[in-house]
Formats: structure tokens, sequence, C-alpha cells
């Protein structure tokens, strides 16, 4: 191997799609390791692994005969890292500029690789090598079926290095060629809208400046112990990517993470869903089925919005906790599972518990270890970074997407997410720059821009609120009640700047806040 190929070192990645790059084999490939070149191929694989964007799928097409190509498979394995997958495919031409062979060949390449994953890819297809009509292959099956990342290559002599860069494709086609791209752009679009943040499953790819130092802190002390968690936060905070978190930094990392939404079991199915079945246990039951307490044995079982668990479910599980067993349903035969639970609720527990919605003897079980995840409002100090992270995301995502620009966010447009309330939280905050950033045909996205991407949500009346007077009150306790409640939300959210916090109260200044806090007690 010479100085001018180094070995890929292996690395551990967590990218959100697998990445596969698609290629023919050229002449400069071949001739790689006698000039003592890295090649256009083996430079495209080099630049992505240098980018921490590295491919776990390598697809050669090659019209060279065996005697050719068998040196080169050789020396081209030996530079790849052993995880990742090569596939070559002989194609015969009658000439290599034939476009009625190229074109099928090119084609039936990528419909395997689509049928073929199992999962959603990004696919990136080199241009550079093979003849020009290969080239031009691609560029039409990209545009009009495949929407894919393209590169291209090229040798600087005077460097001696192997240049490799991202190509746009500043044109259109005929719509009536695009219906078939359009489709499958469209499909992956709302993929991504619909989808949660990114879930890494590592504490150190959570995007924070501090505001979440205190609950990554608890997390990791959490993760190496055997007990349940709690997790506490408003929707769109991050519970399911910090339970991931958790699982993973734990020493139940190699074994399942099964992650169930208690507020979507459907009420007739949920005992079996969580617990099993035996066949013949009901109309339906064909055969055994292994609920996800025992999916989950030898690893951790997370479930989600726990407090949507009717009274009956909560039982069965109290008992599941306190034995590691239970009872499928038409089985006389208690199941063992080594599980470990992690629970999450936006809810307040404390409170249905007070209300008899939800066991007490059930909460004390599951919130061993409570950590509480805060909203995006009372993180400021992440928002720039977690912001900038998202769109980086998002502009990966739609990379290979047709006619998308990548974005960038004007500073003023950070100042604005900072002051608004994203009851949503990150979850929210990431839907609209994804809306906005599909809107603007602009490198960088303006206020005007992102205003007009954010969703004003109807504010609902507090149900707290009592619909009649049952027992006498007295009126100035409820006011002082409501003015300690607001007053000190608004100091939090000012972080104690009693100016700003008048002006979120709408009062006149910031003696008026002091002296409300000295009359009602306010530290």
């Amino acid at each position: 191997m010479s100085a001018l190929q180094p070995p890929i070192m292996e690395r551990t990645y967590n990218l959100r799609y697998p990445r596969v790059l698609v290629s023919w084999v050229g002449g400069n490939d071949l001739e790689a390791e006698e000039r003592r070149q890295l090649g256009p191929v083996m430079a495209a694989v080099h630049e992505a692994d240098s980018e921490g964007k590295p491919y776990s799928r390598i697809y050669l097409l090659s019209n060279y005969p065996e005697e050719r190509m068998k040196p080169f498979r050789a020396w081209f394995s030996k530079q790849i890292p052993s995880q990742t997958v090569i596939s070559y495919k002989a194609i015969s031409l009658s000439s290599p500029t034939s476009y009625a062979e190229i074109y099928p060949a090119a084609q039936n390449l990528l419909q395997e690789i689509e049928q073929d994953s199992s999962e959603k890819i990004q696919r990136v297809v080199h241009l550079s090598p093979g003849t020009p009509a290969m080239s031009a292959v691609w560029v039409l099956l990209v545009k009009t079926q495949y929407p894919s990342i393209c590169i291209e290559s090229w040798y600087d002599k005077e460097s001696g290095k192997q240049n490799v860069k991202e190509v746009a494709l500043p044109f259109e086609i005929d719509a009536r060629f695009t219906q078939e791209a359009t489709t499958r752009s469209d499909e992956k679009l709302s993929h991504i809208y619909n989808d949660e943040i990114s879930q890494s499953v590592a504490f150190e790819k959570i995007i924070t400046n501090g505001g979440l130092d205190d609950a990554i802190i608890k997390s990791r002390k959490m993760a190496k112990r055997n007990v349940p968690v709690l997790l506490l936060g408003e929707t769109g905070t991050g519970k399911e990517l910090f339970a991931r978190a958790i699982h993973q930094d734990s020493p139940r990392s190699a074994s399942s993470f099964i992650a169930v939404n208690c507020g979507a079991l459907p009420q007739a199915l949920a005992e079996s869903l969580l617990f099993g079945h035996v066949k013949g246990a009901f109309t339906g039951a064909e055969r055994d089925h292994d609920g996800y307490f025992k999916q989950a044995d030898g690893g951790t079982l997370f479930l989600d919005e726990v407090g949507e668990l009717n009274l009956d479910l909560q039982v069965k599980l109290l008992r599941a906790l306190q034995e590691k067993s239970f009872t499928p349903i038409g089985s006389s035969r208690e199941v063992s599972s080594d599980f470990r639970v992690i629970s999450a609720t936006h809810q307040s527990l404390t409170h249905k518990v007070a209300t008899g919605e939800f066991r007490e003897d059930l909460f004390h079980r599951l919130a061993i270890g409570i950590i509480k995840i805060p909203p995006l409002r009372d993180r400021k100090e992440d928002i720039s970074i977690l912001a900038n992270q998202l769109l980086e995301q998002i502009n990966d995502e739609l990379a290979d997407q047709s006619t998308y620009i990548g974005k960038k966010i004007d500073g003023k447009v950070i100042e604005l997410i900072e002051n608004m309330a994203w009851r949503g939280n990150v979850r929210e905050l990431r839907a609209t720059l994804l809306r906005a950033s599909i809107w603007s045909d602009s490198k960088i996205l303006s206020v005007v821009e992102f205003k007009d991407s954010v969703l004003t949500m109807d504010e609902v009346q507090s149900q707290s609120l009592p619909q009649e007077i049952i027992d006498p009150i007295v009126l100035d306790e409820v006011k002082a009640n409501v003015e300690r409640h607001y007053i000190t939300l608004a100091l939090k959210r000012a972080g104690g700047n009693k100016t700003k916090a008048a002006e979120l109260l709408g009062l006149n200044s910031q003696q008026v806040v002091s002296s409300k806090m000295k009359k009602l007690g306010i530290e």
C-alpha cells in the first residue's frame, strides 16, 4: 500500500440514513494502484469517511474483462473497512457509449438497491468514472426516477490529489417525465416531516449547550443501575431520546430496546400486546404471541405516556414489576422476563394519583429514578446550537431532493426562536425549520420566511378551573394563588429579571413586581 493510499480507519458513526455509493468502474480506477493514486471511486470513499459520512455499501458496475477487474477488486477490498459491503456487477456492452445498453443496466441496479433495502437509505451517485454516456444516463435517472446526491471527482496534477465535490444539477426535466421522481421525493419528505428528531443512542450526541446538563448527569448515573426510571417532560422534549441513551449506556445495551406508546395501545388488545397470548386465547389468536414484556427480556422496555394505562393494566404492570413474571392471555403458566422498565409521561402522575386515576403503589415502583427534562423555552442557552444542528440534519436529509438548496439561519431568526414559547418543544421547532426550508428558495433562512412557517396554535382555556362552586371560597386567596403562580413562572422565564417579568405579565414596571412579590411572600 502506497503512502498516497492510507487505510481507512475503523469508526462508528450515527447517521440518520445509511449511505450507499453507486458508480461505474473507470480506467483511472483500474490504474490507480499502479499510478500510486486513489482513483475516482476510492477518493469518494475517503472523502465520505473524512466527513463522518461513510458508505455502508458500495455498488460498482463494470464493463471491463475479468482479468482486469480481478486485481482491482483485490486492491480495492483491502482499502475498505471490513463493515462496508462491496457489490460488483459485470455488464457486457457492445460499446462503452451504447445508451440502449447502459441505461437498463444502470436502471436495474438502482431498482435492485431500492428493493433490497429494508430501511431508508441515501444514495450517492458518482458521475465521473466511465464514459460521458454513462454519466449522462446517471443524470437522467437521478432527475427522473431515483433522486440522489451526485458527486464528481478530478485529479489535480500539481497537488497530486484526487478532488471530490458534490454536484448540483441546475436544470429541470419536463414534468411528465418526473412524476415518479416527485412521488418518491414526496414519500421521503413525509417520512422526514412525521419522524422524530434523530434518535441518537449516545449521551454525547444529545444536542445541548448546558440546558440539559442536569438531566444528562442524572441519566448517566441511572444508566448504570438496574432500577426503573421515570422521565418527566412536555411533549417533544426528547424523552425517548433520553430513554434510548440510558439503555445504550447500560449493561443491557447489547439486548433489545422495546418502545411502547401506551396512549396508542388499542384497549381491546392492550393486555395481549403487553403480556402476550397463547394460540386460541381469543378469536384471531392463531398462534402464540410474545408480548412486549417478553420481547424486552434481557433488555429495556420503554413505556411512553405510561399515565394513559387503565387501572386494570396498571394492576398487571405492578405485579410484573414486582415478580418479573406474568401470565399471557389464555395461559395458566407464568412467563419470566428479565426486563428493565423506563417510563415517561408529560402528565402529572402525582395529580392522577390524587384523583384515583393512577395507582400510588405503581407510581412509587416506577419513580425510583426521576429525571425531569426541561422544556425548550427554559433552555435558551441551547437554542442557537440546537436550531443550527437541526437545520444541518434537514439539509442532509433533503440533499438528494430535486431543486433543494442547503440553508443557513439568519442571526435574527435565532433571536426570534429564542423568544418563542415552543409548546411543542424540539419537535415543533424541527417541524417549523423543515417547513421553512421547503418553502424557501434562498440559502439564508430569513425572518419573514421563518415567521411564515410558524403555526399559531389556538389557546385552550384551562380545564383546571372549576365549572361550579360547591363549597364556599375566599376569592382573595384564589386571586393571590393565581398571581403567585404566574409571577413565579414569569420570573423563571425571565431568568430573575423583574423588568422582563413585568413585561410578560403586562405590569407597568419592575417595582410593581417587587411589591407583589413582597405581598405574596415570593423570594
